[in-house]
């Protein structure tokens, strides 16, 4: 007769052995996205909630505050539209103070919830767009929108409030190192979509955003796995989908289309070297002046990321995370010699700043912003 602790043992090894087998799939075997099987790179998952806004009894006061506060603002007060059509306007003129208490308000509480947690707002924005399947409050999003993403009438111009709305409008803002980067190169390319990089960070800051798109639930979509890596001598874990080993220090993981456009003045529209033939040409790519990747391991960076919704399956939204931004860097800026680069001056803080006043830069914005009225 088998004795109860040889069974459990038994047990244990098959459990071990099932959880094997799952793992080794996961490294050989190509995923797809089941509600949007055609679409290819790095996606991560997310849940649904079918109520809106998403409350939890474990979220600060304030976070839980705001979202009450901003949900009822948006959705109930007839003065809204002209509040924020009036901002935009007084922007359009020059008047550029933020000189209106319920908006200034409104902004504070803003900040509060993307900061604290950028998927939920994320979450919140897309079932006021409509992706949602109990409530349609498309009044919401659009009061949004108008808000934090109507420029029309601020082209060539960076004052105080534009960086304000920026800031707003990052999901995340962060200071990472760069342990790895891998290429993905796409089944069918196209002109314009031929590959991506994707990079394997460690998050050293949190300026804006403190919880990240969990890494677990990564996983490259494609139905012919094609990632070569640059610099990868890891053996910790796998991201799903891929071969790749994955640091343990990493705890960020995005990708962005190496056929997106630089641009600017002539001093960033470089003359690189074909990979391919050696020859030099016109890069209008996501290189450098040497014609190589924009990112590059074991280099720090700062960073404006937000998720890319793709579509919503089994109460789980699909999604990429890609960096947004001028298209001077595409919202990636490099470190060199301990100075942040902004060829274009996006910001508004220099071409050149040293990082540690780059980030201050940054905190007295954001501190006008949260800590208004106080």
């Amino acid at each position: 007769m088998v004795k109860v602790a040889n069974l459990k043992n038994i047990f244990l090894v098959l459990f071990v052995a099932l959880i094997g087998m799952v793992t080794m799939s996961q490294e050989v075997m190509p995923q797809t996205i089941p509600c949007s099987p055609k679409v290819e790179g790095l996606h991560f998952t997310t849940p649904y909630y079918n109520y809106t806004p998403v409350l939890f009894p474990s979220m600060p006061f304030d976070v839980m505050f705001s979202y009450i506060l901003i949900d009822s603002i948006l959705r109930h007060s007839e003065e809204v539209p002209g509040i924020i059509y009036s901002f935009i306007e007084r922007f359009g003129d020059n008047q550029i103070e933020y000189d209106n208490d319920t908006l200034n308000y409104m902004l504070k509480y803003l900040y509060k919830i993307m900061d604290y947690d950028p998927l939920l707002f994320w979450d919140y924005m897309l079932k006021g767009k409509g992706y949602d399947r109990v409530t349609n409050t498309f009044f919401v999003y659009d009061n949004l929108t108008k808000l934090l993403y109507n420029d029309n009438k601020m082209t060539g111009r960076v004052p105080n409030g534009e960086q304000k709305r920026r800031i707003l409008r990052s999901f995340y803002i962060l200071h990472i190192y760069v342990d790895t980067t891998t290429l993905f190169e796409r089944t069918i390319p196209n002109e314009w979509i031929k590959d991506f990089t994707i990079v394997y960070a460690q998050v050293l800051d949190t300026i804006k955003g403190r919880v990240l798109p969990n890494i677990n639930t990564g996983f490259v979509a494609s139905n012919n796995e094609q990632l070569n890596s640059q610099d990868n001598d890891f053996n910790t874990s796998v991201l799903p989908g891929t071969n790749i080993s994955i640091s343990a220090n990493v705890n960020l993981i995005f990708d962005y289309c190496n056929q997106w456009n630089l641009s600017g003045d002539n001093e960033l529209i470089f003359v690189g070297v074909d990979r391919e033939t050696g020859e030099q040409k016109q890069v209008g790519a996501m290189y450098d002046k040497d014609g190589n990747p924009w990112i590059k391991p074991k280099k720090e960076y700062i960073v404006i990321l937000a998720p890319n919704y793709e579509c919503l399956d089994d109460y789980k939204y699909y999604f990429g995370l890609v960096p947004v931004g001028g298209s001077y860097s595409r919202g990636m800026y490099p470190i060199e010699d301990g100075n942040v680069i902004d060829g274009g001056n996006v910001w508004g803080f220099g071409k050149v700043v040293p990082l540690e006043e780059f980030k201050q830069k940054f905190n007295n914005l954001l501190n006008e912003i949260k800590n208004y009225g106080e």
